[in-house]
């Protein structure tokens, strides 16, 4: 039989597999989709076996070193999605690989030692048990029988730590009973629970689905016991019970016994959310998202993985969990920007699930109040995904009434630029006076957005970043949002040295502050990043709010989705077009999306809601049609922009990222990258399919030290586009030019 070989993924940012022979003593042991350790160069490295194949396809090939893994760590409907990632968005395979799985298994660097075992990089726990009890009589303490009556009330093994903080034993107790034969103790596995020891889940509500619910839940049904792909859009307004329908389809999921995978855009959405489908489908439910520790994280893939789980609730990389018997992949808000990740590989999450979907016959379904323009217009125009609308609250429950202030009025009345406008503060101290909720919108964390001179004009900037350093008053420090960077503040202007420093502009700090002036009786809480960093504070503010402690929250756009309070009949928004302001052909649909989701918060319950929008930009057609939740009429005038404009979804969009330091170099460089671009253009495509834009400055011209030089590829003709692309890097790295790589985002999300 010839000699086999194995084309391996390693963890670098390289765009190739790379071929290593494999050693008769593995041949039986290895398949696509496990771990080998492998060498390259000097160094050792963990890999993912890709392929395996009979014929060499280089020169003379190194022999693997050893297989890590009995069973496959990616399924081969896995294997193939991930390649798919690193051929669609351009991308390293073994960085697209690598985060499909937990952190840490895949190696970059291995430390070999001859006298031992190379080490598993499976980062379980260890924990010392009593894993075994016998009777035997033998003469015991009172304290000891006390001990061993306790122990056998228990289940083993019996993690010793938990087990003597409970009873107030010590230590010694368990040792005597070791020494005289009564139980054994030893090191054994521990699982990591994401949910806390007195986490307790809400009474399941199991609600009659409306006529309009149960007719799309009937569709959906009906697609389940065809097991095969097909994809829908559930576009219902806010409180319209899409929840509802997706409980109820993924118990039909396991009820045909196929598993179910259930995406949600934000960190902070999760605890809610994931406590909900937990309540319904118990221990058949894991979570996966950032938040988690590295260990909870890999106890909660191996769940999944081992079958022990059916139901996974999480965020974007969740989309790679690996379930089998995949029957629903339901990606909620699927509009959500956070969807999409900002570093290597630029996947999206939805439109990996949509592959997902194709590649192991699966039903997709995409929900959201206000779908990405994209998405709604290849749905009602192409027939794909299938259309289906809630146009109705549940119980027929009223959509908020919205009012828009204009500030430019506000600001001709009380003759200053105030934060609150006299018509939030009278509708905030109506909800105080009855027991009810408010929420307030400010997308901007801290105490003051800029640190002007009057005397100059000078701001203080990010030494590293083209941004000005946001005020946070309570560690009286300067902070860049982007790269961390910390400044202390000045007393005096570093440029002229006046004295005549203010602070200009407010964030969530700030108007926490003006609303304690205010309201000093009312309970007022803050949630944006800055108060979530300690692990349990996100669950801890919201629970507080969501049990009736707070009065009032202000917070980013963390409050604007998702959350379900039935006691808020009060939302203000301040600065409601602040995302206009920003270069990007996504601002407009950025800002009706934010305004329909947060006033989606308002009158859930009971009572009512009234959601009040200040603004200097009144007149902006995404704010007017936010004002009437008409999702209709806001399409019908963002889709002729983007027409008249050649953007999404008539064309396909790339944006390349030259960055680096010096600036003239890096200039320099990008101008090689778009002369490249150029020339394949004409070989490849026509001016009139395609078009190179740039180089030019990015409006975050300097990011962490970095100048930052972008050229935007629009075409009408995919295909083309990559081809373009892939040669004209190619073409880059047989030149060796001496410049970083450029960045390559497929259908980015922004461009700043």
């Amino acid at each position: 039989m010839s000699a086999l070989f194995a084309d391996v993924a390693v963890p670098l940012p390289l765009f190739q597999t790379f071929t290593y022979s494999v050693p008769d003593s593995l041949g039986d042991e290895l398949h696509p989709g496990c771990r080998v350790l492998v060498p390259f160069g000097t160094r050792h490295l963990v890999g993912l076996v890709t392929q395996l194949h009979r014929e060499s396809r280089e020169g003379t090939v190194k022999p693997i070193l050893e297989t890590l893994d009995r069973k496959p760590l990616l399924s081969p409907p896995l294997l193939k999605l991930g390649l798919w990632v690193a051929s669609y968005y351009l991308a390293p395979p073994g960085e697209a690989l690598r985060v499909m799985l937990p952190p840490g298994l895949l190696a970059k660097k291995v430390a070999l030692d001859e006298d031992q075992p190379v080490q598993r990089f499976w980062p379980t726990k260890q924990r010392l048990a009593v894993v075994e009890m016998t009777s035997v009589e033998v003469k015991l303490t009172a304290r000891q029988e006390e001990v061993v009556e306790l122990l056998s009330q228990r289940t083993l093994p019996v993690a010793v730590q938990p087990f003597l903080r409970d009873v107030g034993c010590s230590p010694s107790v368990l040792q005597k009973l070791v020494s005289k034969g009564i139980i054994r103790m030893e090191a054994v596995e521990s699982y990591r629970s994401p949910w806390a020891q007195s986490e307790t889940f809400p009474e399941v509500q199991k609600h009659d689905l409306n006529k309009d619910q149960r007719r799309i839940f009937e569709k959906i049904d009906q697609h389940l016991s065809m097991n095969r792909f097909h994809s829908m859009l559930i576009h219902g307004v806010t409180g319209s019970g899409k929840t509802e329908i997706y409980l109820n389809a993924i118990a039909s999921t396991l009820a045909r016994g196929r598993s179910a995978l259930v995406l949600v855009p934000e960190i902070g959405l999760t605890p809610q959310i994931s406590r909900y489908f937990r309540a319904w489908f118990g221990e058949e439910v894991a979570i996966l998202h950032s938040a988690l520790s590295v260990g909870e994280r890999f106890d909660q893939w191996r769940r999944i993985r081992d079958g022990q789980a059916r139901v996974v609730v999480g965020t974007r990389s969740a989309v790679f969990a690996p379930l089998a018997e995949l029957g629903i992949i339901i990606v909620d808000e699927e509009h959500d920007s956070s969807y999409k990740q900002e570093e290597l590989p630029h996947y999206h999450a939805r439109d990996v699930a949509l592959k997902r979907g194709e590649l192991e016959q699966t039903l997709v379904i995409l929900g959201s109040a206000t779908p990405q323009l994209e998405t709604f217009y290849n749905s009602v125009h192409g027939g794909a995904p299938e259309y289906e609308a809630l146009n109705s609250r549940i119980l027929e429950r009223p959509l908020p009434t919205v009012h828009v202030v204009d500030m430019r009025v506000e600001f001709q009345k009380r003759g200053k630029a105030v934060v609150l406008s006299q018509h939030l503060q009278e509708s905030i101290a109506e909800r105080l006076d009855r027991k009810e909720q408010v929420l307030i919108l400010l997308n901007r964390r801290g105490y003051a957005s800029v640190l002007l001179c009057r005397s100059c004009g000078n701001t203080e900037i990010c030494e590293n970043c083209s941004l000005s350093l946001t005020y946070h008053q309570d560690s009286n420090r300067l902070l860049c949002h982007y790269c961390g960077y910390l400044r202390s503040v000045p007393q005096r202007c570093r440029a002229c040295g006046n004295k005549y420093i203010h602070f200009l502009g407010h964030g969530t700090q700030k108007v926490q502050e003006i609303l304690r002036t205010l309201f000093p009786k009312a309970a007022i809480a803050r949630l944006d990043r800055d108060t979530v960093q300690r692990k349990g504070s996100l669950q801890r503010i919201l629970g507080a709010f969501g049990s009736g402690q707070t009065d009032i929250l202000i917070g980013t756009q963390m409050i604007a989705k998702g959350h379900d309070f039935p006691r808020v009949t009060l939302v203000g928004v301040l600065t409601a077009e602040q995302a206009l302001r920003m270069a990007d052909f996504r601002a407009s649909e950025r800002t009706f999306q934010l305004l329909t989701q947060v006033a989606g918060r308002a009158g859930r319950g009971e009572q009512p809601g009234e959601v009040i929008i200040q603004t200097y930009y009144p007149d902006h057609y995404s704010l007017k049609h936010a004002r009437s939740q008409n999702y209709r009429l806001f399409f019908e005038e963002e889709i002729r922009f983007r027409r008249n404009f050649r953007y999404p979804p008539f064309t396909a969009l790339a944006n390349l990222m030259v960055q680096g330091r010096p600036q003239a170099k890096t200039r320099r460089a990008a101008e090689q990258v778009a002369d490249l671009l150029l020339r394949q253009r004409t070989r490849l495509s026509a001016q009139r399919r395609m078009r190179v834009l740039g180089p030019a400055q990015a409006p975050l011209e300097k990011l962490k030290g970095d100048y930052r030089f972008q050229i935007l590829i629009k075409s009408t003709n995919r295909k083309e586009l990559h081809e373009v692309l892939e040669s004209a890097m190619e073409e880059l790295s047989q030149k060796r030019v001496k410049i970083r790589k450029p960045s390559i985002d497929i259908d980015p999300m922004n461009l700043l």
